[in-house]
C-alpha cells in the first residue's frame, strides 16, 4: 500500500516532464490529391472496368519527377493507394467512376498503358510554418498547357476531366 502513492508520484513526474509547455501537436496534410474523370471522344467512361475500352487498374502506373528523372512510384505497404492513385467508383447521383491521384511534385505523369500516358504540372506552394509543421497545397494543376484546375477555376472540388483520343 505504501507503493501505491509513490506509483503515482512517478506517473505525475513523467506526464510533468514530458510536456513542452505552448507546443501544440503536428498534423502535417498534404493538400496534394485532385480527382480526375477520364473520357474517350465519345463520352464513354475509360475507368469503368466494365467497359472492354478502360484502362485496366492493374496496368496504371504513376511517375514523379525527382532531380530530373521520372521515379515510377509504389509501396506495397499501403493498402488502397499502392501506386498513389485509386479509382472512385460513382456515387449516387453520378455517372462516371474518378480516380483519385496523389500529386507529389511538380511534374507528374500518369502511365495508363504501355502506350497512353498524360503528364500533369502542378504549382504545389508551402503552407503553415516549414520549421514547425510543414505543410503544401496544390494551387495549380495543368494538362497539356491548359489550366484544369486552380483554386478559383472551380466551385465543385478539386477535379477535371480529361478526354483520352482512342
Amino acid at each position: 500500500m505504501k507503493k501505491l502513492p509513490l506509483f503515482f508520484l512517478v506517473i505525475l513526474a513523467g506526464f510533468l516532464s514530458s510536456c513542452e509547455e505552448g507546443t501544440q501537436p503536428c498534423y502535417p496534410i498534404d493538400n496534394n490529391r485532385i480527382i480526375i474523370q477520364v473520357l474517350n471522344q465519345e463520352g464513354k467512361d475509360l475507368l469503368d472496368q466494365t467497359n472492354k475500352l478502360a484502362f485496366s487498374s492493374n496496368q496504371i502506373k504513376i511517375y514523379y519527377e525527382r532531380n530530373g528523372s521520372l521515379e515510377e512510384f509504389y509501396n506495397g505497404q499501403m493498402t488502397n493507394m499502392r501506386r498513389n492513385f485509386r479509382i472512385i467508383p460513382p456515387e449516387t447521383g453520378e455517372d462516371f467512376y474518378s480516380m483519385e491521384v496523389i500529386l507529389d511534385t511538380e511534374k507528374t505523369v500518369i502511365q495508363w498503358n504501355a502506350s497512353e500516358a498524360d503528364t500533369l504540372f502542378a504549382n504545389i506552394v508551402p503552407i503553415g510554418d516549414p520549421n514547425y509543421c510543414p505543410t503544401r497545397m496544390i494551387k495549380e494543376v495543368y494538362h497539356e498547357g491548359e489550366l484544369k484546375w486552380g483554386g478559383s477555376t472551380s466551385m465543385t472540388g478539386r477535379g477535371f476531366t480529361i478526354v483520352k483520343e482512342l
